[in-house]
């Protein structure tokens, strides 16, 4: 069992890092976007489209190893803290972001406040993990 967790971890993790890295990148694409070139524009695009690719990716894996993580350790969800609900709270926050993100047109909402609600959750979601696991 714990192969199983450290190597989940060491997944779950990994994601969190492009996770992080994109919440930082794709915000400075987006605002380089606004007075971009024709030709940078189209570059630029074509970062963003990675970065929303890998946000997936990412958002996907934590999702699935942390779900695992906590069956393999724990046996399931019964008897976690608040800290654990109020964590998974917010990753449902980010969900719920991502998904207005990817269904509305491109402007209908400030980005500056969605990439707001992005890192806020985040930092949310270190802040009580580290209070449930720790």
């Amino acid at each position: 069992m714990d192969l199983t967790f450290n190597i989940l971890l060491i997944l779950h993790l990994a994601a969190f890092g492009l996770a992080i890295a994109t919440t930082i990148a794709a915000p400075l694409v987006g605002s380089r976007m606004a007075l971009a070139t024709p030709d940078s524009l189209q570059l630029l695009g074509g970062i963003g489209k990675q970065l929303q690719f890998n946000a997936r990716i990412a958002f996907a894996t934590l999702l699935v190893t942390g779900v695992a993580m906590v069956f393999v350790r724990y046996g399931g969800f019964e008897g976690q803290s608040i800290w654990f609900f109020l964590k998974m709270g917010l990753v449902v926050v980010i969900l719920v972001a991502m998904l207005i993100g990817a269904f509305t047109k491109p402007g209908t909402i400030n980005p500056r406040v969605m990439g707001w609600i992005t890192r806020l959750s985040l930092a949310g979601i270190i802040i009580s993990a580290v209070m449930a696991f720790n």
